[in-house]
């Protein structure tokens, strides 16, 4: 168990955070262009990244994107292959000022607080959403320990409740194997992405928040499934586990076509 600091000891000092992202004006727009530009290249010659189902993402408007998290790797995963800018939380630690911060502001990207519940995060969230900007969040919370999908945080049914917007949900697979967080640096190892169709929000608001978290889980195994990812049958025993338990309940199977 970790000690609080005594006095006399150093606690990291967090800086200011300083909305400096989408909108505010062409010296972001250039960075997030120039960035999005070498990481493409970066990821394909290194992991020779495939994307599929892009044109599931909204031209214009708000939208939820929910991603399984296999690696440090994935926030630019995501974003390297659409035109739209995407919007990320990050741990807070991540936050003490210099470059590392500055970039992370001028990236979208803004503070949460780990292990407890950041009132601050959430607001911030509907209020990216609100201004019509594309969220993502990585709804299991933290890094797969062994590339599978595992459960929902309750915190993604108050947003999705509250901001009543779009959920895309998107599978990264091979990241894991490329950069598990086992490992210190990552290695050349094939990386896909798919991006799967939009659930409409009044698809979502007969659910309870369980059932809601259960839904997304189903969805992103469907996504994991239609890649023939190695992870998939652990995801679907893992779901199939929590609900012989208790933990989860199957959602009736819904068409999301629509």
């Amino acid at each position: 168990m970790t000690s609080p600091p005594q006095e006399g000891q150093n606690v990291p000092a967090y800086k200011p955070y300083v909305y400096r992202g989408e909108g505010t004006g062409w010296f972001q727009l250039l960075l997030w262009s120039s960035f999005r530009i070498l990481l493409q290249f970066f990821a394909i010659i290194f992991f020779g990244v495939r994307i599929y189902g892009r044109e599931h993402i909204p031209r214009k408007g708000a939208a939820l994107l929910l991603t399984n998290h296999q690696s440090f790797l994935d926030p630019w995963l995501i974003g390297i292959a659409l035109y739209r800018q995407i919007h990320f939380v990050a741990r807070e630690s991540l936050f003490r000022g210099g470059f590392v911060q500055y970039v992370l502001e001028r990236t979208n990207a803004f503070p949460i607080k780990r292990g407890r519940a950041d009132a601050s995060a959430m607001r911030e969230s509907l209020n990216r959403l609100a201004q019509g900007h594309l969220l993502n969040l990585f709804p299991e919370a933290t890094r797969s320990k062994d590339g599978s999908i595992g459960s929902v945080g309750s915190a993604v049914s108050v947003i999705i409740r509250r901001a009543n917007v779009p959920v895309v949900p998107i599978v990264i697979d091979g990241a894991f194997e490329a950069w598990s967080r086992n490992r210190i640096l990552p290695k050349c190892s094939p990386i896909r992405v798919i991006y799967g169709k939009p659930i409409r929000a009044e698809q979502l608001s007969g659910l309870s928040p369980d059932e809601m978290a259960v839904l997304i889980r189903q969805e992103l195994i469907a996504l994991q499934e239609k890649l023939n990812s190695p992870h998939a049958a652990r995801s679907r025993a893992q779901l199939e586990a929590d609900v012989a338990k208790g933990k989860a309940r199957l959602v009736v199977s819904r068409e999301f076509s629509q």
